[in-house]
């Protein structure tokens, strides 16, 4: 009776030790998730592109206000804006109306304009491809295999004399729609406040295969294969509150927040790995489904100052930091000019950095029962655009044209147990902002 107690035991400490061992891969699976929907690139408005996204202090603008809802309040104007952006693809990730109310009491001082913007955004664009190979990488197998005496799936470990490929393929996107609200006092305060909904989709294949050269008298062309596919889909919302302040004429003092969202994310997985060596090994689990009921978006808080030269230019520096759940904190940096050598004519040029504060890269495990079978994983280091604007603001018509270079720093690995590869990558952007706008006393 002792003994089966004992025995009783022992497979409770199995069954809890089992749990436990897939909550963890779980949550680094998650993390691997929130990783890949927190990325963030540089896009909006032709003149917030321009400018390198140093808007925080400046307003005016409907991609500033994702930024900081308060540079809303600094619009004297109705106005209707479409953005179009090309970098490598067309695409349109701006759309805006902006309506402004003016109090009776433009004269007097105290709140002169309640604005109220309703927009579209998109924020991030999953469109890559990328494919490298390696002779000194471990097996993959090997990882499957260690796993193999709790799971029970005959994954070959064998790596004498091996080569690996892998390709990945990922396209997908984050949108954000946003209902804003902000006010002007005095010409000296603009506060606002503002719902953002975000919305995303995320879509991964990749296939890594490991041939294995044996001696000639053996059997040649032996070899590891996986295939893996992820689709990631949710939605969730954040508030935001921004503040500008303008103490001299040629001052001005930006400072926001935007709250981790509160969401929900439904991951998708499918995989499948295959294993020809002394015999032939197969594992092909059913598509998991897992929905995760508090997906957060990250932190973001921004703040800037901006220095007025007359009305003939503009020079902005801006600071932003992102929080992000179970990833190193980003931070990044801004700087912006604009210059308008005549009346109606505006043309900009800015630079921006962003990095994470550590280098520590994400190790991802893999766990068949849970079909996360995704080993690979990146970590990011760093990415820098440059870019220049000209734009025209008539009485009516507004028409601006940016260019951006994108230079982009990350490692990339095949899974846990390999070796980093090293990609450079450089993106050409295109933006024109077209639309129309209306003052207030016209």
């Amino acid at each position: 009776m002792k003994r089966m107690r004992n025995i009783s035991g022992l497979y409770s400490v199995s069954a809890v030790l089992c749990v436990l061992s897939a909550l963890a891969v779980s949550l680094v699976s998650q993390a691997q998730d929130y990783t890949r929907l927190s990325e963030r690139t540089l896009m909006g408005t032709a003149r917030y592109v321009g400018m390198g996204g140093a808007m925080t202090a400046v307003g005016g603008d409907p991609t500033s206000v994702m930024d900081n809802v308060a540079g809303l309040g600094l619009y004297r104007r109705m106005e209707v804006l479409l953005t179009l952006d090309h970098a490598g693809y067309l695409m349109a990730p701006q759309a805006s109306v902006v309506l402004t109310l003016p109090t009776d009491r433009l004269s007097l001082g105290g709140v002169q304009f309640h604005n109220f913007m309703f927009s579209y955004h998109r924020v991030h664009s999953y469109n890559r491809s990328l494919s490298f190979s390696s002779a000194k990488d471990p097996s993959l197998g090997a990882l499957f295999a260690a796993a193999d005496g709790y799971m029970g799936i005959p994954f070959c470990a064998d790596r004498t004399n091996m080569s690996s490929t892998m390709r990945l393929s990922e396209s997908g996107y984050v949108n954000q729609y946003t209902f804003d609200w902000a006010m002007n006092i005095s010409d000296r305060w603009y506060w606002g406040l503002g719902l953002h909904v975000h919305s995303f989709h995320f879509s991964s294949n990749g296939d890594y295969m490991e041939s294995f050269d044996r001696p000639s008298s053996e059997e040649r062309n032996q070899y590891n294969a996986s295939t893996t596919t992820v689709i990631i889909d949710g939605a969730g919302c954040s508030l935001a509150s921004g503040l500008i302040a303008r103490p001299l004429s040629w001052l001005r003092l930006g400072l926001s927040i935007e709250t981790p969202s509160v969401g929900h994310a439904t991951t998708i997985t499918k995989g499948t790995f295959e294993a020809l060596t002394d015999s032939v090994r197969w594992s092909d689990a059913p598509t998991l489904t897992e929905t995760v009921r508090t997906y957060h978006m990250p932190l973001h808080i921004s703040n800037s100052v901006a220095f007025q030269i007359s009305r003939y230019a503009l020079i902005a520096l801006q600071y932003d930091f992102r929080h992000m759940n179970y990833r190193p904190d980003m931070h990044s940096l801004h700087a912006g000019l604009e210059v308008v050598p005549i009346e109606g004519l505006y043309i900009n040029a800015g630079y921006a950095f962003e990095s994470p504060f550590s280098r520590q890269a994400l190790s991802v495990a893999i766990d068949p029962s849970l079909n996360r079978q995704d080993a690979y994983f990146q970590d990011f280091k760093r990415q820098q655009f440059i870019s220049c604007a000209v734009g025209y603001r008539g009485r009516h018509l507004i028409a601006q044209l940016a260019y951006q270079y994108r230079m982009q720093h990350f490692d990339f690995y095949a899974h846990s147990n390999a070796a980093p590869h090293t990609f450079d990558t450089n993106t050409h952007r295109v933006v024109l902002t077209i639309g129309w706008h209306r003052y207030y006393n016209e």
